[in-house]
């Protein structure tokens, strides 16, 4: 019995490390008419996050912002977001609540809402 017990623990464990981070990926701006706007990816590893800004209206590529970090409650599913998302002036910081597939971020300065997806900048 503890023989078979064992042989099963390699594919326990493989489980148990494969599952992924809810916020791995890349996280896109919703926008109406599809537009399109800046995007989060997450270092599930850390604490790190790298934000591609909104496509400059010339269509001269977009900006990244760096030094930028988050949180993330795995319980409550609470992610709080520290750069300047809409720019210089504006929040710092954004919070907001992860629900499935959809991240709502929050500030003084308004809201945003993402969907997990594939990169919309092309890296």
């Amino acid at each position: 019995m503890v023989f078979r017990c064992l042989r099963l623990l390699p594919f326990v464990l493989l489980a148990a490390c494969s599952s992924s981070h809810p916020l791995d990926g890349a996280w896109n701006q919703e926008l109406p008419g599809g537009a399109a706007g800046m995007s989060i990816t997450f270092d599930t590893k850390g604490t790190a996050c790298m934000v591609h800004t909104a496509p400059r209206a010339d269509g001269s590529g977009h900006d990244h912002l760096h030094d930028t970090t988050y949180t993330f409650d795995a319980a409550t599913k609470a992610v709080t977001v520290k750069a300047k998302l809409m720019g210089d002036g504006k929040a710092g910081t954004w919070t907001g609540k992860l629900d499935g597939a959809h991240l709502e971020l929050s500030s003084a300065d308004g809201k945003l809402t993402f969907h997990h997806g594939a990169h919309a900048h092309g890296h």
